[in-house]
């Protein structure tokens, strides 16, 4: 205790109390005072008329928001940017000739493809037979794993 009065001697020399009180005759009528404002409070509050709107109000904020995001966002670029959200098709044309073969390279197996290339005439008619580099390249690229191909090289 010495040590704290040299330390600090102001701090020291302060009343150990408790600065708040209770005003006087607090608890004399606190019940009656409470009972008045419990009433006062039921009262106040009024019952919940609708609960289907309760729930409905915050799908309708959620939909209301993506209203304005389309009519501040996609609506102006509409606007003054018509080709920007243009959407473009593109057509491919093949012929019957190409879906034919196609069809048949999806169905063939890795044998008869096999056969294919190192005697494209004992498969296919001799005008249909020949494959060139581009056919075979996207054959493999759309059958045959990366990780297969280089496998297959290694060996």
């Amino acid at each position: 205790m010495n040590k704290f009065k040299k330390i600090a001697p102001e701090t020291s020399e302060i009343k150990k109390e408790l600065p708040f009180r209770v005003p006087e005759n607090y608890f004399d009528d606190f019940s009656a005072r409470l009972q008045t404002r419990l009433k006062a409070d039921s009262h106040a509050i009024p019952p919940p008329r609708n609960r289907f709107i309760r729930y409905l109000k915050p799908a309708l904020g959620l939909a209301a928001s993506f209203a304005l995001v389309f009519m501040l966002v996609y609506w102006p670029v509409k606007e003054f940017l018509p080709g920007y959200l243009a959407k473009s098709s593109v057509v491919i044309d093949t012929t019957e000739d190409d879906d034919q073969y196609f069809t048949y390279i999806e169905n063939i197996d890795e044998n008869s493809f096999y056969a294919l290339i190192t005697d494209p005439a004992n498969e296919m008619g001799e005008e249909e037979g020949n494959l060139d580099d581009e056919e075979l390249m996207n054959y493999l690229s759309s059958n045959v794993s990366d990780y297969e191909l280089f496998s297959q090289t290694q060996n």
